[in-house]
């Protein structure tokens, strides 16, 4: 999948690490005898795997589980790591970018509950649990992880870091908009921000994919639908970038019309639905999905479509799954509520009480940016689980409520099925440490074949050259 960037610099203050590491005798010296307030220790041992490490896991107060992991040898600094979906079991998203292995003292957290999959039902009726998962959790985690440092460390962190994806980048933009001194700097990877846009989106697309709850056997939408209308996107759009090669630079170029391709009209309607987004008769709910990837693995047929070939007592769909868990344990307090019938009329309004527990949308991110915060969102022109839309309605939002954000570069690039590798962790220390808000990155292509650069917002990469997979062929305007 390929990824937009966008990164938002709200300050030019920076105060750099010195590049020093601590090193002890032996990965969990000291810790035995560790006591917190509102915090029970229950488990602490040495790993060797990726690198020396001792890997400490407690609760706070009654529920909120956490781990938290020191290297050996530590750089100085901290990265609190996000946790997907409805979490329910200690996730750290930063181990994936390799924080271990760089030095980096790193935690991760359950938000406060245990449950598998998607499954909602922690949550009903049960106010601690959703603020614990909106908000408080990474936070009480955070101020916990950076005691354990200090005292297991000479020093504390000389710098905070925040990463996730998902709910990850969800609880990247919170700590940014509620917790602005928890981070030095954020990586926010797809954030699902608007909780209560994303529910409706996912509603008014299964309302379309499977009219009726009772008959979940298969979508409205085939594969082979949704082939003819991938080659049919591409076949208009692809071009319009100077390359064929499968990629829309920027969807938002293309103006495909479902109502072209001959296929019944309840399909077409389904279609117009994932594009559109969900709206009422007081006003549009939410964006839609840009073009590009409807037939790609593990995107619609997985997110949004569903498939008639799935695990026994798993959901149709993933929208299925988060959109009807959300409604009935978080905003209706039902467990037996159903979509059919549903009216969208004050959706908003109706979201309102677990929205402002679960919507990280506030633009007011002038604490943070005084603090010296740096705040880079990056999100993928293919994902059909959250559309890249919003996260540029959001950089929009922040524009509009202060153009001074502009100042330092908000970036922004436009990818589709091809280059996302980039080392987020090396571009935010050089951000950290530099002061400067990088202007053009590079994606290498997954297959290890060429790259392509990520521009910053609003400009997009133009082709220039004879090679698609040559940094060199792209000009950023």
């Amino acid at each position: 999948m390929g990824r937009n960037l966008a990164a938002i610099s709200l300050t030019t203050l920076v105060i750099g690490h010195t590049g020093a590491t601590e090193t002890l005798s032996a990965p969990c010296d000291g810790l035995q005898d560790l006591r917190l307030p509102d915090t029970t220790v229950t488990t602490i041992e040495a790993v060797g795997d990726p690198v020396p490490h001792c890997k400490l896991t407690g609760t706070i107060d009654r529920e909120i589980g956490f781990s938290v992991w020191l290297p050996l040898e530590w750089n100085g600094k901290f990265i609190m790591g996000g946790g997907g979906g409805f979490v329910g079991s200690i996730q750290n998203q930063a181990l994936g970018l390799g924080v271990l292995q760089r030095g980096y003292a790193t935690a991760g957290t359950d938000t406060g509950h245990q449950n598998l999959g998607i499954d909602g039902s922690w949550a009903l009726n049960n106010l601690e649990r959703l603020v614990n998962y909106g908000h408080v959790a990474v936070h009480r985690v955070t101020e916990v992880a950076k005691s354990i440092v200090e005292r297991h460390y000479p020093t504390a962190p000389t710098r905070s870091y925040f990463a996730g994806c998902s709910n990850g980048g969800r609880q990247a933009m919170m700590s940014a908009q509620r917790y602005p001194e928890d981070f030095d700097v954020i990586l926010a990877g797809a954030p699902a921000h608007d909780f209560a846009g994303i529910a409706a989106a996912f509603l008014d697309i299964t309302r379309h994919m499977y009219p009726s709850m009772d008959d979940l056997s298969a979508p409205l939408l085939t594969l082979e639908d949704r082939q003819i209308l991938a080659n049919a996107v591409l076949g208009q759009c692809d071009a319009m970038d100077g390359l064929e090669d499968g990629i829309l630079n920027d969807p938002r170029d293309c103006d495909f019309d479902p109502g072209s391709l001959d296929l019944p009209p309840e399909k077409v309607a389904a279609i117009r639905a994932i594009y559109d987004g969900p709206s009422a008769p007081d006003g549009r709910i939410h964006v839609g999905f840009p073009f590009g990837g409807e037939d790609a693995p593990g995107g619609w047929g997985s997110w949004l479509a569903g498939s008639a070939r799935r695990p026994p007592g798993s959901p149709p769909s993933l929208a299925f799954g988060f959109g009807v868990e959300l409604m009935r344990h978080m905003v209706e307090h039902d467990p037996g509520w159903r979509y059919e019938d549903f009216d969208f009329s004050g959706f908003r309004h109706r979201f309102r009480t677990a929205g402002a527990t679960l919507n990280a949308t506030d633009p007011n991110l002038d604490t943070f940016r005084n603090n010296g915060g740096k705040l880079l969102i990056y999100h993928g022109w293919s994902d059909a689980a959250l559309s890249a839309l919003a996260s540029i309605e959001y950089v929009e939002a922040v524009y509009a409520r202060d153009e001074s954000a502009r100042d330092d570069g908000v970036l922004h690039c436009a990818g589709g099925p091809g280059p996302w590798m980039v080392d987020l962790i090396e571009v935010a220390e050089q951000w950290d440490e530099s002061g400067t808000a990088p202007d053009t990155m590079t994606a290498a292509f997954a297959d290890g074949r060429g790259a392509r650069p990520l521009c910053a917002y609003p400009r997009r990469a133009v082709y220039v050259g004879e090679d698609g997979r040559d940094p060199a062929s792209f000009e950023c305007r």
